[in-house]
């Protein structure tokens, strides 16, 4: 069975970096998009910058995004480093079939550990229904969070649309820190 790797795996995170957003994975194909959340349907960089009232940088070049990741504070990781599939199946992007086909799981605990500035880590997805090998890997991110006072939330998935009610659930949980959803 072919190993495809996540197309970020060289991406360090910074140091002074306050937040960490973490996905799940994104795949090294050609096509693929330029950064993190940078797929057509995904509205990370639109709902993440109006958390603080920036324009939106959905179709922004990348330096763009990155110098916004640099004034907020903000990094990015995806907790799956390699998946195993069988052949004929790399576009399966259905969430049981990914997570029943992990290979290797991004070190995000060790991740988290060299960034002394963190303060909270958000996890873009609000339910592990059907994904229980996810749900098991977060259990932990959470309890390391949790013993290192950092704050831990998960966040409603930016993918497929944006709308009032998924940015204001950003907002309070991000910004104003009103909101937490708990693995």
């Amino acid at each position: 069975m072919p190993i495809i790797f996540n197309k970020f795996k060289e991406h360090k995170t910074s140091p002074l970096a306050e937040i960490l957003i973490l996905g799940t994975f994104n795949p090294d194909t050609i096509d693929g998009p330029d950064f993190y959340y940078g797929r057509s349907r995904n509205f990370l960089w639109h709902l993440l910058p109006e958390c603080w009232g920036v324009e939106d940088l959905k179709e922004a070049e990348l330096k763009y995004k990155k110098a916004f990741m640099q004034q907020y504070k903000v990094d990015f990781a995806d907790v799956i480093d390699a998946l195993e599939i069988p052949e004929g199946e790399e576009e399966n992007v259905d969430d049981a079939f990914i997570d029943s086909h992990v290979q290797q799981w991004n070190n995000i605990i060790g991740i988290i550990d060299t960034m002394p500035q963190l303060k909270a880590v958000y996890f873009t997805r609000k339910t592990f229904n059907g994904i229980p090998n996810m749900r098991a890997q977060m259990k932990l991110v959470s309890t390391h969070c949790l013993q290192k006072g950092i704050r831990f939330c998960k966040l409603d998935t930016p993918a497929r649309y944006h709308s009032p009610e998924k940015q204001k659930q950003w907002v309070d949980t991000i910004i104003l820190q009103n909101t937490c959803l708990r693995v």
